[in-house]
């Protein structure tokens, strides 16, 4: 069985988790407009993430193939 890659799976759970927290106080704060800006900074540290967790498993593979 192929194992799913850290910098996949663990970008969309927290990327899930954040919309969940957008949408819960969005609708019991009505506070939408005022966590929007929050929300895409969010996002931006996400795809940071995700970048550098590929590239932390890239640079593991080329280690590994070297040895």
């Amino acid at each position: 069985m192929k194992r799913i890659p850290k910098s996949q799976y663990l970008p969309v759970l927290l990327l899930l988790v954040g919309i969940a927290f957008y949408v819960y106080y969005g609708v019991t704060w009505n506070a939408w407009h005022e966590n929007i800006a929050n929300l895409l900074i969010y996002i931006v540290i996400i795809g940071a993430l995700f970048w550098s967790l590929r590239k932390k498993e890239k640079m593991e593979k080329e280690r590994k193939g070297n040895s």
